[in-house]
């Protein structure tokens, strides 16, 4: 009985301070740090924005799987795969399933995964969404969404 309170503990407070695996906080912290940053195709790495290519190569920025990848590298160190089919098969970050979800996984839309934005709480996200547009934190929509998230902290 001991052993159930603590764990029911230890999720509602993952859950009350969103950030319960190390280096999480610092995942949703670097992603933050790029709202407003132009959208980009090809834009951005594990070192930062850059150049796109194609329709972004005139514009310094992240794409999706850019922002995700500087996200992660800011905050564990861990270089993951560049785009997002490859980050949700990247074994490097655990698979989890969405309804264990916690702030710093990423989340995955499309099949096969076409678009990654990185949790910010229960539900929302940041994401670097399309040409036109900037990097931004909104609700996480439910269209496309992957069953599982993952978690590279």
């Amino acid at each position: 009985m001991k052993v159930i309170a603590f764990l029911l503990l230890i999720t509602f407070s993952c859950y009350a301070i969103q950030d319960c695996d190390a280096g999480a906080a610092e995942i949703v912290s670097a992603a933050r740090s790029q709202k407003g940053v132009p959208y980009s195709w090809g834009g951005g790495s594990w070192k930062g924005k850059s150049y796109g290519i194609g329709k972004g190569a005139h514009t310094i920025g992240f794409d999706c799987s850019g922002l995700a990848q500087y996200a992660v590298y800011k905050g564990t160190g861990k270089i993951i795969a560049r785009v997002a089919s490859d980050q949700y098969n990247d074994g490097k970050c655990a698979r989890v399933a969405y309804s264990a979800r916690q702030a710093g996984d990423l989340v995955f839309f499309g099949s096969p995964p076409y678009h990654v934005g990185i949790l910010s709480g229960a539900n929302t996200f940041v994401e670097a969404p399309k040409t036109g547009e900037v990097v931004k934190e909104i609700q996480v929509y439910s269209t496309n969404r992957q069953p599982y998230v993952r978690r590279c902290a």
